[in-house]
């Protein structure tokens, strides 16, 4: 494990950043984790974020927000709002949910799995073929081979496949 070195710029990010982001935001911007970020700022002396005042998941969000982000959600990510909005990206991500914005719902339903797509993917499983692969062949998303993979307890040996198929 390498040990993060904290630089001068590290440190005025934190001291920066604390009161507007929460602490997982900015150990995800310096690439370290959470508990590094706490153990600075006690090393540095940084005052304990105030109780009483608004922690940044709890934005007061304005029509005036809320239009941008209905109308800026697929096209743009959601770093790119949250700094546009000055939010962080888990407020974000909470205010999409909440609105009921998703960029892969489109009106379309999940993937009705037959019988026939489910033979479908045991024999491109069993033949090795890549996940992405198989969610080509089926003209079906990748995280649908996923949860379908792993709902079948799958695995990548050869015997538990060869096992799971004589079951099925």
């Amino acid at each position: 494990m390498s040990m993060f070195k904290w630089t001068k710029e590290a440190d005025s990010f934190l001291i920066r950043e604390w009161l507007n982001l929460r602490v997982v935001d900015i150990a995800q911007e310096l690439g370290i984790s959470r508990d590094a970020i706490l153990r600075r700022a006690r090393k540095l002396g940084i005052e304990k974020k105030p109780l009483d005042g608004k922690r940044p998941q709890y934005y007061d969000w304005t029509t005036e927000k809320d239009a941008i982000l209905t109308k800026q959600f697929k096209d743009r990510s959601n770093k790119a709002l949250a700094l546009e909005l000055g939010v962080s990206v888990q407020a974000v991500m909470h205010r999409m949910r909440k609105l009921g914005l998703s960029r892969g719902n489109d009106g379309t339903h999940h993937f009705q799995w037959t019988d026939e797509s489910i033979a479908t993917l045991l024999a491109f499983f069993g033949r090795g073929m890549t996940q992405q692969k198989i969610a080509e062949q089926l003209n079906i998303s990748l995280a649908a081979v996923r949860r379908k993979i792993y709902s079948l307890g799958l695995s990548k040996t050869h015997h538990d496949n060869l096992q799971k198929k004589s079951f099925l």
